[in-house]
This record gives structure tokens, C-alpha cells and sequence, in this order.
């Protein structure tokens, strides 16, 4: 009587995975069945299965997508919008994703980037501080899909149905916080991270763990404790003396402007200094060495408010990340992963988790000083830390030097010949481990948008968009930029995703004319001034300015393209893939528009209408 119920619940579960490569457990799908006991389960069947071989991600663009808040099933959400309501979920799921490809590989992009879709904490935090759980960056269960976004069979599909269209899949990991906690019940909860001792306690003294870890909670009563790892580990401090201020740089650094200050390359300051970050800006960020009272320890061994930050010196902790880090690659078939807040995880483990990996990590590193930045990615021969990082360090002064204010970094604004300096010092041979895998971007989910930033002056965004796509790199280009959002993460599916607007056209014909050159050819600054900048990608040429809309018909870019010898001519690249015809052009660089020209010198042997 008992054996017919278990052999019916078997048989219904066999037909359920017909078709699929999941195996029955327990009812189940193994895919949808605990992973852990599916790694000890495998047996021989894991010996027979031919391992999947990572696609190179190196110089793909990159659509990035906020999942909560990209696509859902019209069943579920319909058309009524979502704004990201304080403690709420949008809905967007992992299935949403995999029906609009169509709509991403449309403009051209090679591959997405998502944010984390594994368990998560539920709710609001108490503190009122970390936010909330819907971005994904609040992870409870390391080894679950939360069911907002779907399930493990949803993130496989995704990820078969993107190498089908020979696209790559990069995704966002968190190895360095959990959720929430306020309390040893809250980390009984955290799966596998289930005890005290698996996250840092520094400056717990005499406290018991429930009162180190109630120091956030409930707007703010109690803190200084969890002590804290924002800022340059000063954001709350333990001690008479504690508050919660930024450490303040010294008010003169030895520059002659309050710290942090312009950095070097940008002056003549005699002797050479490196000095990070932006100028006039009290606070101290990560990798700002010379602000007072900088502590590398407590920025990797503090919180972010109440989010508990893991002790990677635990055995536990470290080997578990690496195991499940590999399970997520080898499971999903991953091509990259994004890692967030890199810079406040010990480099050692780094290292470990991505030489285990065996896929590019691109961290996530926010900071301006070049020493700290590029020690994240440095050069074959010296003690590797990352693969790959993403491109703060360009960005900084990117998106002011297009834009202009209100953006963050003033030194640079509305100068581009900040950031032709920052690129010379950037691709300078020997710098980093491979430049084909710097994230290159001009905005993203933890900023403004571009639209903000440019004033939503099309001619400033059209050029910036331009940068992030042809410089060296993977250009990432964030969600609903295509319509020129001001939003930071609205809901996608309330536009209907339209593919014949003026930004969705001009990505397209940007992917486009990226296909006339090798992803990874070098770039090469030949020009640059306040308001103009040209490099080039092997034989394509690049032309960018920041001059808004209407203050002037042309740009001079002081300087002079070969003339074409006989049988070759200069083709407009852009415009080539807008109309579908080779745009044939006689190039007045003294006198040129002000949207992005990218020009190349061929032959008719080179050029296809396509």
C-alpha cells in the first residue's frame, strides 16, 4: 500500500524531465532538487558527460540586465509598470529574460550580464540602511533560484538558449556579505553560512554576537557596532570617539587642494605623486591610501550596515565559496562572472577562487587610485589576484568628461583630455593581465543614469554610448539605455520593447560596425583636447566630442586622415549599417559632426553592403 504512492510520485516525475538532461530525485527534477546532494549523487554519469567549454567572453558586448525589473510573463505582471516600490519586488524573472533575446540580439550585443538570482532575504531590513532583497544582492541560500526570478531549470534554459544564438553568459556574484543580520537566529538561517563564527567580528570586545549584531537595527540605535568596512573602513567606528562620518582626508595632502586630489597625470606636480580620487570631496573611498586613519584590514573585515560580511580566513567559508563558485559555473555554464565589492575580500582568496573557477572573474574594484586598481588584474608574472575588472577607473572620468555636471568626478569634467591621459597610462604595455577583459561603461544600477548625467542631451549620450562600445574591452551597456532612460531600474516591460527607436537603431548600427575590426585589437589614442578625442581599433577610426546639441554645427579634431590612394575610399561605418549600404565619405575632420563618426579606409575588396 505504501510502495504504489512512492512508485506514482516517480513515474509523474520521469515524465516531467523527459526531455531535459535532469535526472528523479525524491519527486523531483534533480534540478530543482537540493544541490549539494546533487554533487554527491553523480557518481559515473559525471565521468560520461562532456564538460562544457566556456565561450571567451574577451571583447563581447555585454547587455546588462537588472532581472527583477527587465522582463516577465505577461500573465504575471501584464503592462502595469514597476518602479521599484522601497520594499517590494517588481517580479521580473529569469524566463522573461530567455523570451526577449530576440529583442537584446536584435541590437547586436554578444552576450548579458544578470544580477544574482540565488535565495534571498525576503523583505525589508529593520535598520533602514541595506536596502532591500529584490536586486539580488542579498543572498540567504547560496544554493537555490529564489522563486521570484524562477527556478534552476529557468537559469539552464537561459543559459542554453544564449550559447544556441552563440552569445555568452556573464553572471553577478556576491562573495562578500549575506543578507541581513540583526541577530544569531537571523544567521541560523543562512544557508550554508549558518554560524557566527563564519562572519567577521572585528571589534566585538565583550559583546556576545546578538549584541554586535543588533547595532544597525532599528534605525540606527546602538552603532558603532557591526564595525564597519565602507568608506576606508571608517564608516562607523568603534570607541569613545566613534561616529558615523567618513575618515576625512588631510586638508592639505601636500597638493595644495584638499584630499583626495587630481591625480598626477593631469598636472605638472613635481616630484610625481599618485594621488587618488575626485577633487573637493571630503569622503574617503576604497583604495584612497593617503586619506588619514586608512585601515585595508577593516575595510575587508567590516559590514556594509547590517549586511554580514564572510571571514574568508575560515576554512569552511573559503573552500564552500570555491565549491560552490565552480558548482555555478560548471551547473549553469557560465562564461564569466561579475564579482561584486571586490576590494573588500582579501586578495588571497581572490586569487584562489578564480584560478579554481577556471572562467574570467571581472571585479567590481571602485576605485580611481591606478596602483590599488590595477593590483587587482596585474600582468602575467606577478601573483595573479582577477582576470579581468570592471572599468572604473576609465568611467571615472568618462561619463564626467562627456557630460559634464552633475557628475561625480569634477576634475574631469567636460575634459577629454583626462581621459585620453587615463587611457595612455591605462593600455601602456605590461599594465594589466589582459585588456580584452576591462568592463568598460559609462553608467550602471548603483548610479545615475547617463540621460541624468548628460542633461539627456542626445548628442553627449550618442557620444558616450559610442566610447563604451568601441573602447578596448567589453563595452557593457545597462538595460533600457536603448530608450534613454532617467530611471535607475523601471520596469522594461511597460515600453513593449520597442526596436525602432532612434537608441535602440544606434546600438544596433554600433555592434554593427564593431564586427569591421578583431574584438581584441589594441587601441591607440591619436588626438584629444577639452572637447574632442580620437583613438583608433586597428584600421577603424574613432571621433568623439562633448559638445551638447546645438552649441555648435561642427567640431574641429585637429587632425588630418590620409588621403585615399587610388582604389580605396573612406566608408562611415555607422551610417553604413543604418542604411544597409556602404556610406561612402570624404572625411573634413577641421569640420565635422558633432554625433560619433567612425570611419575606416578600404578597398572595394573589404566591404560588404551588410
Amino acid at each position: 500500500m505504501v510502495v504504489f504512492p512512492c512508485i506514482l510520485v516517480s513515474l509523474l516525475c520521469l515524465c516531467a524531465c523527459v526531455g531535459s538532461e535532469d535526472a528523479c530525485q525524491g519527486g523531483k527534477c534533480a534540478s530543482d532538487a537540493d544541490p549539494s546532494s546533487l554533487i554527491q549523487r553523480r557518481g559515473v554519469q559525471d565521468e560520461t558527460r562532456k564538460p562544457y567549454k566556456p565561450k571567451d567572453i574577451r571583447g563581447k558586448s555585454i547587455y546588462f540586465i537588472v532581472v527583477d525589473s527587465f522582463a516577465s510573463p505577461p500573465a504575471a505582471q501584464g503592462d502595469a509598470p514597476c518602479n521599484q516600490p522601497k520594499y517590494g519586488w517588481c517580479n521580473g524573472t529569469i524566463n522573461g529574460i530567455t523570451e526577449k533575446l530576440d529583442y537584446i540580439q536584435g541590437m547586436g550585443f554578444e552576450g548579458i550580464w544578470i544580477t544574482p538570482v540565488i535565495g534571498q532575504f525576503d523583505g525589508s531590513d529593520p535598520d533602514g540602511r541595506s536596502g532591500y532583497g529584490n536586486y539580488g544582492y542579498w543572498a540567504y541560500n547560496w544554493y537555490e533560484i529564489d522563486e521570484h526570478y524562477g527556478t534552476k531549470r529557468d537559469l539552464k534554459k537561459l543559459s542554453k538558449e544564449l550559447h544556441k544564438r552563440g552569445m555568452v553568459f556573464v553572471y553577478d556574484i556576491v562573495l562578500n556579505h549575506v543578507g541581513p543580520v540583526h541577530s544569531t537566529a537571523d544567521v541560523e538561517k543562512i544557508h550554508p553560512f549558518n554560524k557566527p563564527e563564519y562572519l567577521h567580528q572585528r571589534g566585538i570586545g565583550n559583546m556576545t554576537f546578538d549584541e554586535y549584531a543588533r547595532g544597525y537595527a532599528y534605525g540606527g540605535k546602538g552603532y558603532p557596532p557591526p564595525t564597519q568596512g565602507l568608506g576606508p573602513g571608517a564608516m562607523c567606528i568603534a570607541g569613545p570617539d566613534g561616529g558615523c562620518s567618513n575618515y576625512k582626508c588631510p586638508v592639505d595632502a601636500g597638493f595644495g587642494k584638499p584630499c583626495p586630489v587630481v591625480p598626477t597625470y593631469w598636472g605638472d606636480l613635481d616630484p610625481p605623486q599618485e594621488a587618488p580620487g575626485p577633487r573637493d570631496i571630503p569622503n574617503c573611498g576604497v583604495g584612497d591610501m593617503v586619506c588619514e586613519g586608512y585601515n585595508e584590514d577593516q575595510t575587508i573585515e567590516g559590514w556594509f550596515y547590517s549586511l554580514g560580511d564572510l571571514n574568508h580566513s575560515h576554512p569552511f567559508v573559503s573552500s564552500e565559496l570555491i565549491k560552490w563558485g565552480k558548482f555555478m559555473a560548471e551547473t549553469y555554464e557560465i562564461d564569466g562572472f561579475r564579482l561584486d565589492t571586490a576590494p573588500y575580500i582579501r586578495k588571497e582568496f581572490l586569487s584562489d577562487f578564480q584560478e579554481a573557477v577556471g572562467i574570467p572573474v571581472l571585479g567590481e574594484v571602485t576605485a580611481s587610485n591606478w596602483t590599488f586598481f590595477k593590483s587587482y588584474a596585474p600582468p602575467p608574472g606577478e601573483s595573479p589576484v582577477l582576470k579581468g575588472i570592471l572599468n572604473f577607473f576609465l568611467q571615472n572620468v568618462a561619463t564626467p568628461a562627456f557630460c559634464g555636471p552633475p557628475a561625480f568626478f569634477p576634475g574631469a569634467d567636460l575634459n577629454l583630455s583626462a581621459l585620453a591621459a587615463n587611457i595612455d597610462i591605462q593600455f601602456a604595455p605590461g599594465q594589466l593581465y589582459d585588456p580584452n577583459l576591462l568592463g568598460n561603461f559609462v553608467d550602471n544600477h548603483d548610479m545615475q543614469r547617463l540621460a541624468v548625467y548628460c542633461n539627456k542631451d542626445m548628442a553627449r549620450m550618442q557620444n558616450a554610448i559610442a566610447w563604451t562600445m568601441f573602447a578596448q574591452g567589453l563595452p557593457m551597456i545597462y538595460y533600457g539605455t536603448e530608450l534613454y532612460f532617467s530611471e535607475v531600474h523601471p520596469s522594461l516591460w511597460s515600453t513593449d520593447y520597442p526596436q525602432h527607436t532612434e537608441g535602440y537603431l544606434f546600438l544596433r548600427a554600433l555592434n554593427m560596425a564593431r564586427k569591421k575590426f578583431d574584438a581584441t585589437t589594441p587601441m591607440e589614442v591619436k588626438a584629444s583636447g577639452e572637447n574632442y578625442i580620437v583613438f583608433t581599433r586597428g584600421d577603424v577610426w574613432v571621433f568623439l566630442n562633448n559638445f551638447a546639441l546645438g552649441s555648435f554645427d561642427t567640431v574641429d579634431y585637429n587632425i588630418d586622415l590620409a588621403a585615399p590612394q587610388k582604389g580605396e575610399y573612406w566608408v562611415d561605418l555607422v551610417k553604413s549599417a543604418e542604411t544597409g549600404r556602404v556610406v561612402k565619405v570624404t572625411p573634413n575632420t577641421r569640420s565635422a559632426q558633432l554625433s560619433p563618426m567612425i570611419l575606416m579606409l578600404v578597398n572595394p575588396d573589404q566591404v560588404t553592403s551588410s
